[in-house]
């Protein structure tokens, strides 16, 4: 009894955010992202377990408990400037952040739930199928992000990365990149049987993921339908940019390679020079294959169009590809800055 009267009240704090100008309450056991996402802040996020950089946040006034290692995905330089994850902090004081990975200058984008229809499905590799959806109105986002589909006929949602460049003026038909995942309920559902006409929510966009204006050489690695997003930029800054490009694209055989008809118009549609170089790491010995072998990481040190330190690289795919190519562009002379990343991890592997 006398414990319940003379309990301490739960210590909250006060967390200023910028560039939103939102200032949230945040709970002892609560992560400032958490806090702020159900303050209704557009915060950045993807993974919420420390492992994607997309929440990094930089520290201006007060302290916090950190969760996890941050070394683990942010270098010291970082680490040492007052960079945090929020995602993976708690806060000790009341706290001033910014959210660093807005730094771009683009505005955000609001997300919502936008109704429409399934319009086409077709094969694209072995197992990712182009899934175009009609909506009942315009949708904004970058190139590079992703959005939430749900299925009211299973009942379920994934992520999944827009595979399309957005229109100036919005677009009503959107496209996306399916990985069928063996007993995967939304992907089987998807791409086994007739869904033309079947309806489907759509709720976006998130995700910070997208090119970033610059004069330098670009360096694009994706693996699977880690193609999707990096697609869309391609489309979006081809008109209007002359920056080379190297881009390396993984798979494990032929059969997982997007057919020339996808790859050639975006290529030839980007003003800059471009190399293309597709890699197969589990193709038969005995097969016709005459390209590249082993792991799409393999050619990084390969890059003699420009040099790799003077590039941004983006990469998107498995988490083991990433986590392999990183500290290989590091070593090379690139800065962790001009590193930026999407992992399919497991949350999100359909996408």
């Amino acid at each position: 009894m006398l414990k319940r009267l003379f309990k301490r009240p739960v210590k909250t704090r006060q967390v200023y955010i910028e560039p939103f100008g939102s200032t949230v309450t945040v709970s002892p056991r609560q992560t400032i992202l958490q806090a702020a996402l159900n303050a209704g802040v557009a915060y950045p996020y993807e993974c919420q377990t420390g492992a994607c950089s997309t929440c990094k946040t930089q520290l201006i006034e007060g302290k916090i408990k950190p969760l996890t290692d941050f070394a683990y995905v942010l270098d010291m330089e970082e680490i040492k400037g007052g960079t945090i994850l929020a995602c993976q902090s708690l806060a000790k004081t009341d706290l001033k952040v910014r959210v660093n990975t807005l730094d771009d200058g683009l505005p955000t984008i609001a997300a919502r739930k936008i109704r429409g229809r399934v319009v086409s499905v077709s094969n694209l590799t072995r197992d990712i199928f182009d899934v175009r959806v009609a909506l009942n109105e315009s949708i904004n986002y970058y190139a590079g992000q992703y959005a939430k589909l749900t299925l009211p006929a299973v009942a379920v949602s994934r992520s999944y990365s827009f595979a399309t460049a957005p229109l100036a003026t919005g677009r009503h038909e959107i496209s996306f990149h399916v990985r069928l995942i063996p007993n995967g309920e939304l992907s089987s559902w998807l791409t086994v049987g007739d869904r033309i006409g079947e309806p489907v929510d759509i709720e976006g966009p998130y995700g910070i993921f997208r090119l970033r204006d610059a004069d330098v050489p670009i360096i694009f690695i994706a693996g699977g339908s880690g193609m999707a997003p990096i697609k869309a930029m391609l489309e979006q800054g081809g008109v209007s940019s002359d920056r080379p490009i190297v881009y390396l694209y993984g798979g494990r055989t032929q059969a997982d390679l997007y057919d020339n008809d996808v790859i050639d118009p975006l290529i030839k549609s980007w003003s800059g020079s471009t190399r293309f170089l597709p890699i197969l790491s589990e193709e038969p010995q005995d097969s016709d294959w005459v390209g590249a072998r082993g792991l799409v990481t393999d050619f990084i040190k390969s890059i003699s169009e420009f040099e790799v330190a003077e590039a941004q690289a983006y990469l998107c795919g498995p988490p083991l590809m990433i986590d392999a190519a990183i500290p290989i562009l590091t070593g090379a002379g690139m800065r962790g800055r001009d590193i930026y990343f999407d992992k399919f991890t497991e949350s999100s592997s359909t996408r």
